[in-house]
């Protein structure tokens, strides 16, 4: 593995990490993963949770969404990807990566995968309180962008990055229905339109898919497999 390889499953929240190496322009390999896959031998010595997204950058590993942002953050200092340590910027960076992570993701998890949290009598209950909870989630978004249609800078960073992996789920996941009506949030409705016009975000969409062939202006350096 010369090259920086990110583990994901297509259409899951590793995205950002997926969109933000598009965007350093600097070449890299994506591993798609299946049920299988992660619990081979061969993905558990890269990362024995058997999760992704998992990075495998020389003899670094790193697993977990947010931190490989934050270390490909510190890798590309020079990308424009992140603000500078100690600036009141990147503390917005660590708050809202935070909150993508602990709050947005599971808000969305209990309204697609009821029955992982309770049983199926239960489920429709549990769904539509999960339901009102992620309103509450995505008002509090909606409310939070900028100026410049973004949540941090007046440029996308890696919490766009993320946010747009996730925030895309409003409009339905995996080819399901929408679970929300998107022109309820106007601002998340145009963070993500702005998004999709992102050469760099469409590639991403098209390498997750499989689709590769169909990408422009990209480094992307081919899909890893295990021998």
């Amino acid at each position: 593995m010369n090259k920086p390889v990110l583990f994901i499953i297509p259409g899951a929240c590793a995205f950002g990490s997926q969109l933000t190496l598009e965007w350093v322009k600097e070449p890299y390999q994506v591993g798609l993963t299946t049920p299988e896959i992660r619990a081979s031998s061969q993905f558990r010595a890269i990362n024995p949770a058997g999760k992704v997204g998992a990075l495998k950058d020389g003899h670094n590993v790193v697993g977990e969404n947010l931190a490989i942002l934050l270390y490909l953050a510190d890798k590309y200092q020079d990308k424009g990807i992140c603000p500078a340590t100690g600036t009141q910027e990147r503390a917005r960076v660590y708050q809202w990566l935070s909150y993508l992570s602990s709050t947005l993701h599971p808000a969305f998890g209990q309204v697609n995968f009821p029955g992982r949290f309770v049983p199926s009598e239960l489920s429709e209950v549990f769904k539509q309180m999960a339901l009102e909870r992620l309103f509450a989630v995505l008002n509090y978004m909606n409310d939070s962008f900028n100026e410049h249609g973004l949540l941090v800078m007046d440029k996308p960073t890696i919490v766009e990055a993320q946010a747009y992996g996730l925030l895309r789920w409003s409009k339905g996941f995996h080819g399901s229905a929408p679970v929300v009506d998107i022109n309820d949030f106007p601002k998340i409705k145009q963070f993500l339109e702005r998004m999709e016009s992102d050469m760099a975000v469409k590639n991403a969409l098209l390498i997750e898919a499989g689709n590769a062939e169909s990408i422009k202006d990209s480094q992307f350096a081919g899909y890893f497999t295990f021998d």
